[in-house]
């Protein structure tokens, strides 16, 4: 049977969310012993096996559960049918430890101008897979940007257009220009992201929904939007804004902040 760990690793490197089940404890009659381990994919894939049936369908469910929760869990199991737990007849219990394996969080980031340069060495440090994109050649030198290895010089909407839904994926739009925000953000609305924050001021902002309700975008779409971006701390200079950036998108993705607009 193929390694299991070499099966994580690859799967790390494709970023595919997945979770590990091991088994930590049994009693009597079970199929597996403590240390038996198996991967489950977010689609419900498996690699390994903690002895089919019934029991093995429940812990790629719990499994998948954790996955979507980005939290581990442990999930206790009874062998027999007669006392209420799974369609087996072992008679034993089993408890598994499941835990996830996500890909880092990705924070994309279009525009590079003086407050992405603040922000993306930032968020790199933290464990965020930084994307940075932008239309314009000379934001984008690699001085500005010496560790972030993923810069696209593209048409910005376009880029946006082509994203997948993704609930680890974190977008902040800082380009210039009403048309070319109000062009990024309507393919962004569109998707299912975690977060999505736009800088603008209030009437900038106001015109920008406006126009792009006009074409079409639901009301309910907008509730995905955090805009202005960033915690309010007074900030002023670009290294100021970035930090708000990063606690904003810090506290979202530890649950402690929720918009009271989603």
């Amino acid at each position: 049977m193929e390694d299991i760990f070499e099966k994580i690793i690859e799967m790390k490197k494709k970023g595919t969310p997945s979770a590990l089940a091991i088994v930590i404890r049994t009693e009597g009659s079970v199929p597996r012993k403590p240390g038996a381990k198996m991967v489950v994919t977010r689609d419900g894939n498996i690699f390994g096996t903690l002895g089919g049936g019934d029991l093995e369908n429940r812990i790629i469910k719990e499994a998948i559960k954790a996955i979507e929760e980005g939290k581990p869990k442990t999930a206790s199991f009874t062998l027999d049918m007669e006392k209420g737990g799974l369609d087996m007849m072992c008679g034993g219990t089993v408890e598994v430890f499941i835990e996830p394996l996500l890909p880092p969080e990705k924070l994309i980031i279009f525009g590079a101008g003086h407050i992405t340069r603040s922000l993306a060495p930032m968020m790199k440090k933290i464990g965020f897979h930084v994307i940075i994109v932008d239309d314009t050649p000379q934001f984008l030198q690699k001085e500005y940007f010496p560790d972030i290895e993923d810069i696209f010089l593209e048409d910005m909407p376009a880029f946006a257009e082509r994203l997948s839904s993704e609930q680890n994926i974190y977008v902040v739009v800082l380009s210039r220009g009403f048309s070319r925000d109000k062009a990024i953000l309507g393919k962004l609305l569109k998707k299912d992201f975690r977060y999505i924050g736009m800088i603008g001021s209030k009437r900038k902002m106001e015109n920008v929904i406006r126009g792009l309700k006009e074409e079409g975008i639901p009301d309910e779409a907008f509730l995905k939007l955090k805009s202005p971006v960033g915690l309010d701390i007074g900030a002023e200079t670009p290294e100021e804004i970035a930090i708000s950036i990063a606690g904003e998108i810090i506290a979202v993705k530890k649950g402690k902040l929720v918009f009271c607009n989603q």
